[in-house]
């Protein structure tokens, strides 16, 4: 009975140390088993009991350990699968970026396709007019010299000039016709062609100047602000542009120079004017090829982002 009793006092002082259920209900059969095995006067029944106990701990540990690996194996196996879920959305933001860029390349693309064809077929129009007009002159002058031989009037061989104002009349009828006109205006269409913008533009400069009553006057004016448009200097050619517009608002090609003219202002920078003359320009001819290509300017404008707003994108 005494050796009972002090089993008890142990049991009891393991069991006061013993503050957390998870460690009473796996270690106490343990403790319990050491202070028998101490006290030396364990029972048979009671041995048997504490082994049995240990023995379904033992069994229920190894469980444990079992669905904490296969917990670990499912959490490794979530973790991949997150990971590959990650990085798939980052593929697929990346080609969405990279779709979204091409887009707007080929936006961009299409935009300058547009406007080099209508400027091409503006230009074989304008050249088609232009022969044209020449071949009239032609006739014209053709004219002149069958009524002048068939027409010699008797006042004409008694009132001769004098030879040197005959000559003088001669020299400047010949600096300042019609042939000469056309053939100055040809030279610099040709050197505009043939990207002589300088050289060109000289010579429009020149007709302007010496032919300021002709046909084709006004069409020397705008083509000397496309000879400064071709070389990038697009301040001068805003008042180029600027100095048609004022001089022929009603002319056909006020259309073109409204585009090139907000074109260049946005080359400049300044998108605001540049808004403002395609803007007008779409409303003044709404069916004009030239505000079909201011729409899809603007378009572009509107649509294109910043690089601060694609790298965000991105991230």
């Amino acid at each position: 009975m005494m050796n009972r009793g002090k089993i008890g006092t142990a049991i009891h002082g393991f069991r006061s140390l013993l503050h957390c259920a998870a460690v009473r209900r796996f270690l106490l059969p343990v403790l319990s088993l050491f202070a028998l095995t101490l006290c030396g006067c364990a029972t048979g029944s009671e041995m048997e009991t504490t082994k049995s106990n240990l023995a379904q701990l033992q069994v229920q540990s190894a469980g444990r350990e079992r669905e904490i690996a296969q917990l670990k194996d499912q959490m490794a196996t979530i973790q991949r699968d997150l990971n590959a879920i990650t990085a798939i959305r980052e593929s697929q933001s990346n080609l969405l970026s990279q779709t979204s860029d091409y887009s707007r390349e080929l936006q961009s693309l299409r935009g300058r396709f547009d406007e080099n064809k209508y400027f091409m077929d503006k230009t074989i129009k304008d050249l088609t007019s232009e022969i044209e007009l020449q071949k009239a002159r032609v006739t014209a002058l053709e004219n002149q010299l069958k009524e002048g031989k068939s027409q010699t009037s008797p006042e004409s061989k008694t009132t001769a000039k004098p030879a040197g104002e005959a000559a003088a009349a001669a020299s400047e009828t010949e600096a300042k016709g019609p042939d000469s006109a056309a053939k100055l205006y040809d030279e610099a269409h040709i050197a505009l062609k043939e990207k002589k913008y300088a050289d060109s533009r000289k010579m429009f400069t020149r007709f302007v100047k010496d032919y300021p009553k002709e046909g084709l006057t006004p069409n020397s004016y705008f083509w000397i602000g496309e000879t400064y448009y071709s070389e990038k200097k697009y301040e001068d050619a805003i008042l180029a542009y600027e100095d048609y517009l004022k001089k022929y608002p009603n002319h056909e090609k006020v259309k073109g120079a409204m585009l090139k003219q907000g074109y260049s202002f946005l080359e400049l920078g300044d998108k605001k004017t540049g808004k403002v003359i395609l803007e007008t320009l779409i409303e003044k001819y709404p069916k004009s090829n030239e505000a079909e290509l201011a729409r899809k300017r603007l378009k572009d404008l509107t649509s294109a982002k910043t690089p601060a707003q694609t790298s965000k994108k991105k991230k």
